[in-house]
């Protein structure tokens, strides 16, 4: 564990690269996502929670600022981290009632998506002004 607090100074001033970077991150994932969830043919719930998740994506990129930043301040940005949070117990279910390679990268998929959720909220709280 670490110890005391930790200097989030250095993100503050390279901000906009690290959130850039986060974005990239999460349009190819959200890419193997819904390429694994197509060859799959998942089930009707697990299709909806992924398409609520890549909606919600969709329209916080839709509405990025002339920078190409997404909102943090909207609410966007909440409904989509409550839509990754959705996804977990019915892509751990699907994994766990499907041995194939497939299910495998699915699952792992869905769990980098989940791994952003924290980073996107300490964006969020580092935000600068000038972004």
């Amino acid at each position: 564990m670490s110890e005391g607090a930790v200097d989030f100074s250095m993100i503050r001033g390279d901000w906009k690269f690290h959130i850039d970077y986060l974005q990239n991150a999460m349009d190819r994932t959200l890419e193997r996502v819904d390429k694994y969830s197509r060859q799959l043919g998942a089930d009707a719930d697990i299709a909806e929670a992924v398409k609520i998740q890549a909606e919600a994506w969709v329209d916080l990129k839709a509405n990025a600022n002339e920078k190409g930043t997404i909102p943090t301040t909207d609410g966007r940005l909440e409904k989509f981290l409550e839509a990754i949070l959705a996804t977990k117990p019915l892509c751990d279910a699907l994994e766990d009632n499907d041995s194939s390679e497939t299910a495998e990268e699915f699952a792992e998929a869905c769990r980098q998506v989940r791994s952003f959720h924290d980073d996107f909220i300490m964006m969020k709280e580092q935000r600068p002004d000038s972004h």
